[in-house]
């Protein structure tokens, strides 16, 4: 059945292109070639550290992989790939074979840290510290539970999410949840707040009171400990975590995702509905017809499309619960040079998520739809100016919500940093554009408004974005690295101004390049926008 399932995923992931093979290799090897370059230090570390720090430190290093694993995904906003279960539900196959899938998915999110553990474990069966060869089974032991109990635990939090993120008004309250769960814990370790002792429970919860510490001391005991304890307490984490994961799993098997996002009919006072078509009517303002048209279509329909705006509110939630931690400790708020670039690296990871559900894939939500595109006799340039247009305001909106945020905050270091991050902000997207519309007509991918989890760009692009998001940021960073190196204003912003004319000259040549594209490959955009996921949604 397994097997079966796999068939019909690639079956359905065709595409007749020898290119797209190359590329996805090229940029899968490219990836994983930096975390085998991590899984070689975790076999340096691992070899080389003495036994005292390995107590010390090992469970940091666990806990390190279980939070890549679980906390990426959220942070990035995409799930992963995952089963459609609407599609799978109409087949007499038995929930534990789908539930087995599904577990067997999750190493799709976290496969670098498979390898990571993979170099770390080898390097501890090389530590004379650990015990030689008579050790070497029971890190194994440990390393093996413990990315069981990861996958389980990412299988429950994956079907729990996507089914949260779904329901009306209940992603944002989840999204300022998740925000205060992740910035909590560290703002309380980076300004020295917090308990500093459990009292007599310290021991007991350091050595099994988490799955981490239960996996490290499981792997390498303390001296004069079996680590039978740690063994079975981190068995009792996986017991839980498949219970979780099974449980989660069997309740969205029985969710309906599109009726839990449907919006109610209700009255619309006179008053709201003439001040939503002034905002809405903006662009007839400024533009023409078509283009203005073009504008208003994709305010409207991004507004109102639950993927776009989970994807909104994470950049102004979880961009500061990147961040702010970082500017928390003792000696930024001494220097106040913690907070000198805060606003401006918020903005630019906010415009990062914004990318994928709006300028790396412009006609993803249009689907079947963007063949009126083509046939309408406007030109295709007006198209993708227009949608250009439109994910610059959202982007803008987020940066004024988060130069709000961090004004209130007394984060924004200033007026003239304020304006800074305007600028910058408007030259960085310029790039991102341009880039976004050559990726537009070269992978496009079809997306499905309702799945709040579902990654915007083709898979075989994702892979690419980081090599192309430093090269697009690369005139902005040379243009601070001038102001460094020359301690001038005037340098920055002439390096600045540069920066801006050559990002206009490279958005007309992709605009001309992508026209050209979209004309010659038409059909083959049409197609792969028209075409449905396969049993397995890929993100």
């Amino acid at each position: 059945m397994i097997g079966a399932i796999i068939r019909a995923q690639l079956l359905s992931m065709r595409i007749g292109a020898r290119r797209g093979a190359i590329f996805s290799a090229i940029t899968g090897g490219i990836w994983y070639s930096i975390w085998c370059a991590v899984a070689v230090t975790a076999y340096v570390l691992g070899w080389t550290t003495p036994a005292g720090d390995l107590e010390r430190y090992l469970p940091l290093g666990f806990l390190a992989v279980c939070a890549y694993w679980q906390l990426i995904p959220v942070i990035s906003a995409s799930m992963g790939a995952g089963l459609d279960l609407r599609k799978m539900l109409v087949y007499p196959v038995p929930h534990d074979k789908l539930f087995l899938v599904e577990i067997l998915l999750r190493l799709t999110t976290g496969a670098e840290m498979v390898l990571v553990l993979a170099g770390g474990t080898i390097g501890l069966w090389r530590n004379p510290a650990v015990g030689g060869w008579a050790g070497r089974p029971r890190i194994l032991l440990a390393v093996l539970v413990f990315i069981l109990f990861n996958l389980l635990l990412a299988s429950g939090m994956r079907s729990l999410l996507e089914r949260l993120l779904t329901r009306r008004k209940v992603r944002e309250v989840l999204s300022f949840f998740l925000l205060m769960l992740y910035v909590v814990p560290r703002a309380l370790i980076q300004t020295g707040s917090g308990p500093k002792s459990l009292g007599p429970f310290s021991g007991v919860w350091q050595t099994v009171g988490l799955p981490w510490t239960a996996a490290a001391r499981a792997g390498v005991p303390a001296p004069g400990e079996s680590g039978l304890l740690a063994l079975l307490s981190l068995c009792a984490w996986v017991l839980a975590a498949l219970w979780f994961g099974r449980l989660q799993f069997e309740r969205n098997l029985h969710y309906d995702s599109v009726a839990a996002q449907a919006t109610p009919m209700r009255a619309v006072g006179p008053q709201r509905q003439a001040w939503t078509e002034r905002f809405y009517r903006w662009p007839s303002l400024l533009w023409r017809d078509p283009l203005a048209g073009i504008v208003e279509k994709e305010l409207r329909s991004l507004a109102r499309t639950p993927r776009f705006r989970m994807v909104f509110v994470m950049g102004f939630t979880f961009g500061l619960m990147v961040w702010f931690p970082m500017i928390m400790g003792k000696h930024a708020s001494h220097s106040g040079q913690g907070s000198q670039y805060f606003l401006i690296a918020v903005c630019v990871y906010s415009l990062t998520l914004l990318g994928q559900v709006s300028y790396w894939n412009c006609f993803g939500f249009d689907r079947s739809a963007a063949v009126l595109y083509f046939v309408a006799p406007q030109p295709i340039s007006q198209v993708l100016l227009g949608k250009n247009i439109a994910s610059m305001f959202f982007i803008y909106l987020e940066v004024l919500i988060l130069t709000g945020v961090t004004v209130a905050l007394g984060l924004s270091g200033g007026w003239p940093l304020v304006v800074e991050t305007l600028l910058v902000v408007g030259i960085c997207a310029v790039y991102m554009l341009a880039l976004g519309n050559i990726s537009s007509v070269q992978y496009p991918r079809a997306l499905s408004p309702e799945r709040v989890s579902q990654g915007g760009a083709s898979g075989r692009f994702q892979g690419l974005i980081f090599i192309l998001y430093p090269l697009a940021l690369l005139p902005v960073f040379l243009a601070y690295m001038a102001r460094y190196a020359f301690n001038s204003e005037v340098v920055f912003i002439v390096v600045m101004a540069a920066a801006a004319m050559i990002g206009g000259v490279l958005y007309r040549q992709a605009m001309e390049s992508s026209v050209r594209t979209a004309v010659k490959r038409r059909e083959e955009i049409l197609r792969e926008l028209s075409k449905g996921d396969g049993p397995v949604t890929a993100e």
